[in-house]
């Protein structure tokens, strides 16, 4: 599978992922986190030393660096936490207790997302100044000695607490001492759990290798050209990092409102702590939703071009219609022919014992459908299905779904079945499905138990289930849409046109 994905495409993919949907809310915390970190650091500065606005050329290494933490912590999350764990620990211990530790990363990570909102909120407040207030209050303003040893206890905590957090006891930001770069790459690994990244097609098939690799060769080819996807990815945000230094001739203006400047940082690390802990970051993906469209297709019709999946001439046509409309297009413009087409193999079948692996059969679960009904997925055996978890907030998702019900439209014998999980609006869920205008089976999991029985890490995660209720395909990230029509095709027993 990694066969046609080239170094050079694999970096240029994460490049690219930098502006797609699946990054998108994380750009605006992290420009606030270290814009905070800058000019809490500037401010400090200038009162220290009296000069001009600017930060100094050491310490403007200082934010680079921490930059860099948050992006090792980001990529941790968004792209290592689902490879090592789904991918790496099936080669070590085994498929069974691989299967088990990835059923509850999704869980980790909600924990993370809530209990790192609560440390950004405290940034935030750190960085307006409210945390240095409220201790020197407590420190100094209560009799501590009217509690005896217990107060006595608590006060000195809190002087331990006000000398960790200010090198003084003035209000004042000092962001080298309470945030190392540990403190940093945690942000990165708070802001990374605290929403559901989508799959685009490259990472999807990287994904795939390693979650399906059989031999350590395998696993580490993936691994390798995960790492040069993740390099790509990281390059913009640590040019976002190097930027932040130039706006010091912004803040040489702002001088005199430095302190405006750190309560509205402030506040926007408070809302987004909020949203990490509500399981709301997700929204700041639907702010400008035809920018969100336009960066979705500029990356996948650039990546399919330089694939040689289209021809650079149709590069533009790709983007004036969108990709999934314009691979749609082709497919159907030019359906299989020939001879029967050849699905790629499955994996060896072990047994036919229950599990989420390729020739295993898939678990039995009830969902409730969008119109109240409940259906199990035992009921559609004889059907090949086509089980496929998503949320309105996922591009590659409204990129494929209108794929599958031209699929399910065509072929009688072909069953579609679409878990909304890990949604953040229903009501945004219900929507997505009109705008598309979908008519199969739409089904909730709104606790993503099904999402976690199936071990869903990321949006989109299709599975093709057999007749015989088998597990045929599991395929992470965005479909390639001939190919996987062929492989329908095949499996229905079509052949020919």
């Amino acid at each position: 599978m990694l066969s046609d994905i080239t170094i050079g495409i694999a970096f240029v993919a994460g490049l690219l992922s930098f502006i797609s949907p699946c990054v998108l809310p994380l750009i605006p915390a992290y420009i606030g986190y270290l814009t905070a970190r800058a000019s809490g650091q500037a401010a400090l500065e200038a009162r220290q030393s009296g000069a001009s606005l600017s930060l100094s050329r050491a310490n403007r290494l200082v934010v680079f660096l921490h930059g860099v933490a948050f992006v090792s912590g980001f990529t941790l999350i968004f792209v290592g936490l689902g490879m090592l764990i789904s991918g790496g620990l099936r080669l070590i211990v085994g498929q069974e207790t691989a299967a088990v530790v990835s059923g509850g990363a999704r869980d980790l990570q909600a924990i993370l997302a809530q209990a790192g909102g609560v440390l950004v909120i405290f940034f935030g407040l750190h960085v307006m100044g409210v945390t240095g207030w409220a201790l020197r209050r407590l420190t100094y303003d209560v009799n501590w000695t009217a509690f005896g040893k217990v107060g006595t206890a608590l006060k000195g905590f809190f002087e331990w607490l006000l000398g960790v957090l200010y090198a003084d006891t003035r209000r004042q930001v000092n962001p080298r001492n309470p945030y190392g770069f540990l403190g940093s790459m945690l942000m990165g690994m708070v802001f990374a759990a605290g929403w559901s990244p989508c799959i685009g097609p490259i990472l999807g098939s990287i994904l795939t290798v390693s979650i399906s690799a059989t031999t350590t060769s395998e696993w580490w080819s993936a691994g390798g050209m995960l790492l040069v996807y993740s390099l790509g990815l990281g390059v913009p945000f640590l040019i976002a990092a190097i930027a932040i230094d130039q706006m010091r001739g912004l803040m040489k203006r702002l001088q005199k409102r430095m302190r405006l400047i750190e309560v509205v940082s402030g506040i926007f690390l408070i809302l987004v702590g909020y949203m990490l802990i509500s399981g709301e970051l997700v929204r700041l993906a639907n702010v400008g939703g035809s920018i969100a469209d336009f960066t979705y297709n500029l990356q996948e019709c650039t990546i399919s071009a330089l694939r040689g999946e289209i021809a650079w001439s149709d590069h533009s046509a790709c983007m004036s219609i969108g990709h999934g409309a314009f691979l749609r297009q082709r497919a159907l413009e030019k359906p299989a022919v020939g001879t029967q087409p050849t699905p790629s193999a499955p994996e060896t079948l072990i047994d036919r014992g229950v599990g989420i692996e390729v020739g295993l059969k898939a678990p039995n679960f009830s969902t409730t459908l969008f119109n109240g009904r409940t259906v199990d997925l035992r009921s559609f055996e004889g059907k090949v299905v086509i089980l496929n978890f998503w949320a309105s907030y996922c591009a590659p998702c409204r990129d494929e779904m209108p794929f599958f019900q031209t699929l399910a439209d065509k072929y009688a014998d072909l069953a579609v079945l679409a878990i909304n999980t890990i949604e953040v609006n229903p009501q945004a869920a219900r929507q997505f499905a009109s705008d598309l205008n979908l008519r199969f089976l739409l089904g909730t999991d709104a606790n993503n138990q099904i999402g976690r029985q199936f071990g869903v890490q990321g949006l989109p995660t299709t599975y093709v289930i057999g007749r015989d209720g088998v597990i045929l395909k599991r395929l992470y990230g965005a479909i390639n849409f001939a190919k996987f029509e062929a492989d329908v095709r095949a499996w229905l027993g079509i052949s020919g046109e």
